[in-house]
């Protein structure tokens, strides 16, 4: 748009400009120049901008549209010069067909470098956007990867202490022992069915929650006991997976560690109004004053930092009772591609 009105100020009014000046002097000469020069760039500028964002136009391809737009072009400056032409050659009509072939000549001239004009911006947004694309999938691979690295890592030291129980166990519980390692199987299973996917539904996510407790209750009977409470209505909300038995797992390990009473894990899941409520309970020993996250609870923090940055709250608290409470103020249903 800039373009055209740059082409249309200069836009000369054919006539017999030598005559003008010796008849009335350069300085109305330049005034009449001038005139037309805002008549063409006021009248053109409008003209061809109401034209250029009617719908029907902006539906056209690249092509159509700028063909519609040189057409537009000069069409208003013959219609604006020609009366000009005529007023200012006193009312005299043998300047006009001059005019006319001027101003045919110089609205090809605005519209074909207009065309130009338009083509070099449409080039370089073309360029931009297939750099923003790029940086887009750059970032959406970095994220899988890291996503990838986290859900690949399995504790060693929980997966060598079951595997442990289940051989000691098939000496003295063959039960307890086939009922392990099919706790065991189920829970791997669960990995490897979300292989490629980076959430799962909370239902998912607290039965292989339940299916480590599981193992955990076999290995420690009475010493462990647990409870999940969940509200019907959150079920099939998604979040990151394995987000819950890190934190279930780290309860577990240091309230058995630390008590020599028995350790109790209270789960609890509700719908607030801005989201979801995660939280994990325990007897166990309070948290110190200074927490420093192992793996477990850092990979729980970097799952959410990359799939819901800004949108997640987690806190550690020891009044009235021990718990991590997770706050997602994000609500995302269980949908096919997710």
């Amino acid at each position: 748009m800039i373009t055209i009105c740059f082409v249309l100020a200069v836009s000369p009014l054919s006539g017999d400009f030598y005559g003008l000046m010796m008849k009335n002097g350069f300085l109305y000469v330049m005034m009449v120049e001038l005139s037309v020069a805002a008549a063409n760039t006021f009248i053109g500028y409008n003209i061809v901008r109401f034209i250029y964002y009617l719908p029907a136009t902006q539906r056209l391809s690249f092509i159509r549209q700028k063909v519609v737009i040189l057409f537009c072009i000069i069409i208003c400056v013959i219609l604006v010069n020609m009366p000009l032409n005529y007023i200012y050659n006193e009312y005299s009509t043998r300047h006009l067909k001059y005019s006319v072939l001027s101003s045919f000549y110089n609205g090809c001239v605005v519209g074909f470098i207009y065309i130009a004009m338009s083509y070099i911006e449409l080039e370089r947004k073309r360029k931009m956007n297939e750099k923003d694309m790029e940086v887009i999938r750059l970032s959406e691979l970095k994220t899988k990867a890291e996503l990838d690295a986290l859900h690949s890592k399995v504790n060693p030291h929980f997966l060598y202490n079951a595997l442990n129980s289940i051989a000691d166990l098939s000496i003295t519980d063959g039960k307890k022992a086939r009922r392990m390692t099919i706790a065991l199987a189920d829970l791997f299973r669960y990995s490897i069915n979300y292989s490629h996917n980076n959430y799962s539904t909370i239902n998912d996510e607290v039965a292989m929650t339940e299916v480590y407790l599981q193992i955990e209750k076999i290995r420690f009977e009475d010493q462990l006991s647990y409870t999940v409470n969940i509200d019907e209505e959150v079920g099939h909300y998604l979040v990151p997976r394995f987000i819950l038995q890190p934190l279930v797992e780290n309860a577990v390990k240091h309230g058995l560690k630390a008590t020599g009473r028995m350790t109790e894990i209270h789960l609890e899941i509700q719908r607030e109004e801005a989201g979801l409520a995660l939280i994990i309970a325990d007897n166990g020993p309070a948290f110190p004053e200074h927490l420093v996250p192992g793996y477990g609870v850092k990979s729980v923090f970097d799952k959410l930092d990359l799939l819901f940055p800004g949108q997640y709250e987690i806190f550690f608290s020891n009044e009235p009772r021990k718990q991590v409470s997770i706050y997602i103020n994000k609500l995302i249903k269980n949908e096919p591609g997710i």
